[in-house]
């Protein structure tokens, strides 16, 4: 495969996208109503816990497995007791990304074509970067002392992390519409046209670049084990060595959102299947059919299982595919675990916590009725004891438990 360290395209033309699809068909089903007034509250005092499990990118890590392996303050014996502390109006439009934390700071692009960063202890706001063409649709990515992220059909843009200011923006990278992932400081970037790039996350340099067939959107490269991942639409799933671009191998597969990669095995939810790759060859382990309906959700794996929601919240047996237990919370979104606990979220603007072990109700809220809408578009984030839920109206929420 020919690569180019310096690799420059023009950006497609804005195409109608198997997410943008996808968000058109939950929207249709939400209530749209005015924005309300929520007050943004202060945090009880144990929100400035040192932050020792941030929740820096998409699904957490480099290989999306949307398990923050770090928390140890939320558990199953007391999630039960989380009470909001704070809420802060994100902007003036929907919200479509998820937020991420890192470095006390809960950073989230808006339906208003800018970046914001909250103090994650009070939701106070700390900046809003500068205004883009059009609105983020994809979580950003945190480290380096910057804020990697790119609105819809734009270039990819680094935010400096305490004041908010472009401190670069790629000349090699745009029409970016999913999201960023960054790994040992180095970004890994797909562009829309099919291109996967790296980059050095502090500088924005290229360091390779590798051409592939349109298109991408929303399915972030994900990295493990020295390896690159990165899911098309043109039904390709194409394995890559993580240090230089060298194609590894390239089967026929797909999913609308990205895959998740834990213990050598790829998983994503590929209608009406989840199904289980190896990571080395893209030999098929197994494949299971609960997924009623394309999603652009993500699988969250943990802990030996591996979490989809669709009709329901379902868990599997990441070794088998054997489904170990469901529960009802229908969304076309993924859930993401942390510490014993899976949360996720329902189309009726319900957020709720599950045991782990066998799917029980721990937590329950319903946000958002009056306030524009019903339907959530992000996943819930989990970052030191506290939990963010965006949206679904245009307010970011923090929830804790007073100590």
């Amino acid at each position: 495969m020919k690569r180019s360290r310096t690799s420059r395209f023009t950006a497609s033309v804005p195409a109608i996208s198997a997410r943008a699809i996808a968000v058109v068909a939950l929207l249709a089903l939400c209530e749209a109503t005015p924005a309300g007034s929520d007050n943004a509250q202060l945090a009880p005092s144990n929100a400035h816990r040192k932050s020792v499990s941030p929740w820096r990118q998409a699904g957490f890590d480099a290989a999306h497995t949307a398990h923050n392996r770090l928390e140890q303050f939320l558990s199953p014996s007391n999630v039960g007791h989380l009470t909001q502390a704070w809420a802060s109006p994100v902007g003036a439009g929907t919200l479509y990304a998820s937020p991420t934390v890192c470095a006390g700071r809960v950073c989230i692009g808006s339906g208003d074509g800018r970046m914001y960063a909250f103090d994650a202890a009070t939701g106070a706001t700390l900046w809003i970067g500068e205004q883009q063409p059009l609105f983020f649709v994809d979580s950003a990515a945190g480290g380096e002392g910057l804020v990697f992220a790119s609105a819809l059909y734009q270039a990819l843009v680094a935010y400096d992390a305490e004041t908010g200011s472009i401190v670069w923006t790629s000349p090699a990278v745009s029409d970016v519409r999913a999201s960023p992932t960054l790994a040992r400081g180095v970004l890994y970037v797909a562009s829309f046209d099919g291109t996967l790039n790296a980059l050095d996350a502090a500088t924005g340099v290229p360091i390779w670049s590798a051409p592939g067939r349109c298109c991408v959107y929303d399915q972030a490269p994900v990295v493990d084990s020295g390896r690159v991942f990165q899911m098309r639409t043109d039904h390709t799933l194409t394995a890559y060595d993580a240090r230089d671009g060298t194609q590894l191998w390239s089967k026929a597969a797909f999913a609308v959102g990205t895959v998740a990669a834990s213990h050598g095995t790829l998983f994503y939810n590929d209608y009406p299947n989840v199904v289980a790759l190896d990571e080395a060859t893209g030999a098929q382990l197994w494949a299971t059919p609960v997924v009623t309906a394309s999603t652009t959700g993500a699988p969250a794996v943990a802990d030996g299982l591996v979490f989809v929601t669709q009709s329901n919240l379902v868990a599997l047996n990441a070794a088998t595919g054997a489904v170990v237990w469901t529960a009802p919370a229908t969304s076309g979104w993924g859930p993401v675990v942390a510490n014993g606990v899976v949360y996720a979220s329902s189309l009726n603007g319900e957020w709720d916590a599950f045991d782990e072990r066998n799917g029980a109700l721990l937590w329950s809220v319903t946000v958002g009725s009056g306030r524009g809408g019903s339907c959530a578009n992000a996943v819930p984030v989990v970052a030191n004891g506290v939990l963010y839920l965006a949206g679904p109206d245009q307010y970011l929420r923090a929830f804790t438990i007073s100590r």
